[in-house]
């Protein structure tokens, strides 16, 4: 397997420098041979061997960035996260974290279902259909991935009159719920009560 993926890189290599008398010559050996076995000249074997010392030297390279990296963020444990009533709350965790336990959460809601969970993130209100939907976003360190949880209210509020700004620092305090809309399931937090946090006042 070796022995053909080096002859492979001595055709494409032979190829790209536009010399394909050389490609010709290989493959009229591997045709009458039928073995896919091809003696190589001595200038050809030290292109291959060359060329398998650069595949080798790439892949030890990628071997050392891949084992040297930090591991990936892990989502805590959530019964570290309890609070009082609230069962996990988000507001306490860092960017990263926070990120990580929210994937973790909408990847695999039927888990958090019925829990009560407190985030701090900024509002965001859509409208789509005449449905209006509302959502805390949360972004990571690095201020590039948002991840949302959407969320009711049990009290019977008019949007914009009771609602903040878009884009509002907010801590949205519910019980985790999925639901249906057509054959699609989504993610909200149901009775939920909004906050304005202090140290934006």
């Amino acid at each position: 397997m070796k022995k053909y993926a080096a002859l492979l890189l001595t055709v494409l290599m032979l190829a790209g420098c536009g010399n394909t008398s050389q490609v010709d010559k290989i493959k009229e050996e591997r045709e009458k041979t039928g073995t896919g076995e091809v003696t190589l000249s001595p200038t050809d074997e030290a292109v291959a061997a060359e060329a398998e010392k650069a595949v080798s030297e790439q892949q030890e390279n990628i071997t050392e960035i891949v084992t040297s990296q930090q591991p990936a963020v892990l989502a805590p444990d959530e019964d570290e996260l309890k609070n009082g009533d609230i069962d996990i709350d988000l507001t306490s965790l860092n960017p990263n974290m926070l990120y990580a336990e929210v994937f973790q959460i909408t990847g695999d809601p039927e888990k958090y279902q019925d829990m009560k969970i407190r985030a701090k993130g900024t509002f965001n209100y859509m409208m789509d259909d005449g449905t209006e939907y509302f959502a805390v976003f949360m972004a990571d360190a690095a201020a590039c991935c948002q991840q949302g949880l959407e969320f009711r209210t049990s009290e019977n509020l008019t949007y914009p009159d009771d609602y903040p700004a878009i884009g509002s620092p907010i801590i949205v305090t519910g019980t985790f719920n999925c639901y249906k809309e057509g054959v699609f399931t989504y993610c909200e937090l149901k009775d939920a009560v909004i906050e304005i946090p202090e140290d934006t006042e």
